[in-house]
């Protein structure tokens, strides 16, 4: 499989900006490949310089910059694998891992690492409670990333979360990040989910009661099974999600995407097991929660997936917003989609 050209990876620099990447960076980031450094070694370079100031700031006894250029280590890292297909993502994805478990106790707050036993492997995930004292339990949010994402790049939406009083649990599934390894694509992302949800309930600082579901892309598919599956969502958000996927209309990145974490030996094989294994429409009618659908109307996702959610989820409370001018996840329109998903979700699960 190919690796990605620098037109293809900065198709998502406003996903990259969002997300915490510095500007500077991604300027700096096309010289330097124009000039023939690797995608992956840019990235990878830019890692090991935070990872030095993270160190150094630690030694000196700054926690929170410490664990601020840690995490920034480990986002490039992220974004150093980001569609890249050779036998180095394994490693760097490690590394990322590495530097995110590092900087996890000196975020603010911090983030707890935590492993889940399902079948014969894990989950791993990091919960964060919201700051300052707390009158009784809190709501909660489940993060849950795409194709291309991992657990350590939400970040910058848990922060929207977490300023709203709202504690979040972010995890890599099957097909993702550190479960990849062990559990390539499947058809019941929900089941991990539920994991999740199970011991959600039981901690002393949530209120069982108050906990949602947001995915983007990829993850927007696997937030509407979840919430469909298990009534115990209260909330969910399908961030630039879809129902089924239509394989005419993918572009060849992603479709290499597929091939990677379906872990098959030709497009046709990936083909078939994602569009056996996504199809949500069956689903979709089990729905019940107040949900949240947002869709960019210049995304590659046709907009007939937003009729899909309409139609078959009637026994839930929709809304439903189309941006006219949004890209796939509205990343092209700044900050704003994101703080009103944040702002809904803190409506919805507030007291």
């Amino acid at each position: 499989m190919s690796v990605p050209t620098f037109n293809t990876a900065m198709l998502n620099w406003g996903r990259l900006i969002l997300d915490g990447i510095p500007f500077v960076d991604l300027s700096e980031a096309s010289t330097a490949l124009e000039a023939n450094v690797s995608w992956l070694e840019f990235w990878s370079a830019k890692a090991d310089h935070y990872e030095e100031l993270g160190t150094r700031a630690l030694a000196d006894g700054l926690e929170l910059s410490g664990g601020y250029w840690l995490w920034l280590a480990s986002l490039c890292c992220q974004y150093a694998q980001f569609l890249w297909f050779d036998d180095r993502r394994e490693e760097v994805q490690q590394r990322k891992v590495d530097l995110y478990d590092r900087a996890a106790p000196h975020l603010s707050p911090p983030a707890l690492r935590v492993e889940l036993p399902i079948d014969d492997t894990f989950i791993a995930g990091y919960l964060r409670l919201p700051p300052g004292p707390r009158d009784g339990k809190v709501a909660c949010v489940v993060l849950l990333g795409g194709l291309e994402s991992t657990k350590e790049e939400s970040y910058m939406f848990e922060q929207l979360l977490l300023e709203r009083g709202l504690a979040t649990f972010t995890f890599d599934g099957p097909g993702q990040g550190e479960m990849l390894a062990q559990v390539s694509l499947a058809p019941d992302f929900e089941r991990y989910t539920s994991t999740v949800l199970d011991l959600l309930v039981t901690l002393e600082e949530l209120d069982p009661d108050r906990i949602g579901v947001l995915g983007r892309s990829l993850g927007g598919c696997y937030a509407l099974r979840s919430a469909a599956t298990d009534d115990r969502f209260a909330a969910c958000v399908s961030w630039g999600g879809f129902v089924s996927v239509e394989w005419e209309a993918e572009p060849p990145h992603d479709r290499a995407s597929w091939q990677y974490v379906t872990k098959t030996g030709s497009e046709e094989e990936a083909r078939v097991q994602v569009e056996a294994n996504l199809d949500t429409r069956p689903l979709l009618p089990r729905l019940h929660c107040p949900t949240y659908v947002l869709h960019g109307a210049l995304d590659e996702i046709p907009g007939e997936q937003v009729d899909l959610i309409r139609e078959l989820a009637a026994n839930a409370p929709l809304t439903v917003v189309v941006e006219p001018l949004g890209d796939h996840c509205c990343h092209n329109l700044g900050p704003a989609p994101r703080v009103a998903m944040a702002d809904w979700l803190s409506i919805r699960l507030a007291r």
